[in-house]
């Protein structure tokens, strides 16, 4: 393949990936934005009965629908097969399956097997997995169609309505309007509503009727797509067992309160495994797309150099954020989550190296192989929980989950690399594992970092070690993906000079703990004022950020927004630009999320970064062509 079309390769996967990122991380981040309320609006055992309900719906979903989304996205981008007869056979699996669990559901209620799961839920949890069967099919062919922009909107979409149901059923709306109603059905009911708006949308913005054609079924076809979904069945439920067994198993030896602290637990590192599908859905893409390409070997070596590369970085820094993520974003009763976030954190390395792994396995439409590391990776996370719960309680289920993941990773990095022979680089592996565990340790350890500075700061080096060890192969992808101009922006601090800051930064943090932060607010102050009397704007914005951060950990958040506001107004009179005015907007909502409540003050962000994002949309996409483009 000439350069041209390696090129076209790299700057493909990163420009899905980018449009994934707007639909998929706003959808995603919804899950942190609604932890305030999930954790101070229902009980710990709440909590768990709805993380438990869940969980069932996504066991029953890939078998209700034959997992023939995973299809369609094969079939769908293939050019060798008809849109129309795709799509029409998976609307006619997806309502098959929805009907039998119809018929089946009620019968499993009376016998009274899964009381202890379901009791009461049935025709809710029905209402829930058909909703969600059908916004999984109709966002699938979209995808397949490549309207990956459509399918970023209809994220943002889903986001704003899931958070727009959930403030009014907690927040809004009085306690007795779903009569005896209770918060988990409040809970799904949000849901349900989100995906609905969601189907709907699709439906009439992409004419979706256009491409079903019930009168001339491809039995053929047909076929071919089950023979290719019905091996995933076994896979995937194996895998959900993996991901979902710790919640049932949690539930069944200590209780549901337990599992709402468990769940808790997941909120944080799902940060990672949000960043990560963004990725993730824009290689399954590229994987699929790239499978006869000449290059496919060293593609396949660079995207997993980089994936790995990433990972290690959003891992590192979650480990640094979750003490006091934590502390600021998770209700009280569920606190104690933060001293099992850590070992689930390290977990999703392994989860999302599984996942990159299976998409060669899609690509290459060998779907069985995925049976086998499914069914490990389930039998040695379930028989560890058996063993562990019972003797070290909560600290079993992550404990399990790495075990699993990593057995599986190894397994599937050993028998996929038979279909794509790519090279992985083990010493980095090793060496960013290292880090990380100690990282990790550190954590376990010490639950409450934020009033030991120092071992505090010893994490944040760390963070940076990983940083500094993982950032070649990220500058590499940027200078592949993005124009020169802003490639050479991204990489232009060396390593000695981030080494410089970083050593600056100890230095100012050791400064603050000697002097109790007199001196340092005294200096801090008067370099703003120099730098705003002098004209210096790099300079200003640097003590304009340096002020609070000295003030948060002494005085608190609000204190430390105050200042921030403070200085920003100044900033305001001084330069009087545009770009600074909304510096002030984010300083005034941080103070809102101080003082009022976390959630308000992102919700706040968001709603303003939307709405200016809206006004000004020519501007901004003017000035950053304009920007990357321009001669130096």
């Amino acid at each position: 393949m000439a350069e041209t079309g390696k090129q076209s390769s790299y700057k493909k996967l990163f420009s899905n990936t980018l449009v994934f990122a707007i639909g998929s991380f706003s959808s995603k981040v919804l899950v942190l934005l609604l932890v305030p309320i999930y954790t101070n609006y229902l009980t710990t055992a709440e909590l768990g009965v709805t993380d438990v309900l869940t969980q069932i719906a996504n066991w029953i979903i890939p078998l209700v629908t034959m997992t023939i989304t995973e299809a369609i996205i094969r079939f769908g981008l293939d050019k060798a097969y008809d849109k129309v007869k795709v799509f029409t056979l998976g609307n006619l699996i997806c309502f098959f399956g929805l009907v039998v669990f119809g018929i089946l559901l009620p019968i499993v209620s009376l016998t009274g097997i899964a009381d202890k799961y379901i009791g009461g839920y049935s025709l809710i949890l029905y209402i829930y997995v058909f909703t969600s069967s059908m916004k999984s099919l109709y966002s699938t062919f979209v995808r397949a169609m490549e309207q990956v922009k459509l399918f970023a909107f209809n994220g943002i979409l889903t986001t704003f309505f899931t958070l727009f149901w959930t403030a009014m059923f907690y927040m809004v709306l009085p306690e007795g309007f779903l009569g005896h109603g209770t918060g988990i059905e409040k809970y799904l009911l949000a849901t349900i509503l989100s995906d609905l708006i969601s189907v709907v949308f699709l439906t009439f913005k992409s004419k979706l009727w256009r491409y079903l054609n019930f009168k001339d079924i491809d039995r053929e076809l047909l076929q071919v797509m089950l023979q290719y979904s019905v091996p995933l069945i076994p896979a995937q439920l194996l895998w959900l067992i993996t991901n979902s067994s710790d919640s049932f198993m949690t539930t069944h030896y200590l209780g549901s309160d337990y599992n709402g602290v468990l769940s808790a637990a997941y909120k944080i590192p799902n940060l990672v495994s949000t960043v990560y599908l963004m990725f993730g859905q824009a290689w399954n893409m590229s994987a699929i797309t790239e499978d006869d390409s000449d290059d496919r070997d060293s593609f396949y070596e660079n995207v997993f150099d980089f994936n790995q590369s990433l990972l290690y970085i959003l891992v590192a820094g979650c480990l640094l954020i979750v003490q006091p993520v934590t502390n600021f974003w998770i209700g009280a009763d569920f606190r104690d989550c933060v001293k099992y976030s850590p070992i689930i954190i390290y977990a999703t390395i392994y989860s999302c190296f599984t996942t990159f792994m299976g998409s060669i396995y899609l690509a290459s439409k060998q779907t069985k192989r995925s049976l086998f590391t499914s069914l490990v990776s389930g039998v040695i996370n379930v028989g560890l929980n058996v063993i562990l719960i019972p003797r070290i309680g909560l600290y079993g289920p992550p404990i399990s989950t790495v075990v699993a993941y990593m057995t599986v990773f190894i397994i599937r990095a050993i028998d996929s690399r038979k279909l794509v022979p790519f090279r992985i680089d083990m010493k980095k592996m090793i060496v960013n594992n290292i880090v990380i565990l100690v990282m990790m340790f550190i954590c376990l350890f010490e639950t409450d970092l934020m009033h030991h500075i120092p071992l505090y700061g010893v994490v944040a080096l760390l963070f940076f070690a990983v940083f500094i060890l993982n950032r070649k192969a990220v500058e590499s992808i940027f200078y592949k993906v993005l124009p020169a101009r802003i490639a050479s922006h991204f990489v232009s601090l060396s390593t000695v000079k981030l080494c410089a800051v970083i050593g600056g930064l100890a230095v100012f943090v050791l400064i603050d703990l000697l002097t109790r932060g007199i001196i340092v607010y005294a200096l801090l102050l008067a370099g703003f004022v120099f730098a705003i009397y002098k004209n210096k704007n790099r300079l200003m914005y640097i003590f304009m950020v340096l002020m609070p951060l000295s003030l948060v950990f002494r005085h608190g958040m609000v204190w430390a927004a105050m200042a921030f506001l403070i200085l920003a107004v100044a900033v305001i009179i001084k330069n009087r630009r545009a770009a600074d005015v909304f510096i002030g907007i984010a300083a005034l909502d941080i103070l809102l999320g101080a003082a009022a409540g976390l959630w308000f003050g992102v919700l706040a962000a968001a709603v303003q970064t939307l709405v200016c994002g809206f006004i000004f949309r020519r501007q901004i996409w003017d000035k950053l062509i304009e920007w990357a483009y321009k001669k130096r």
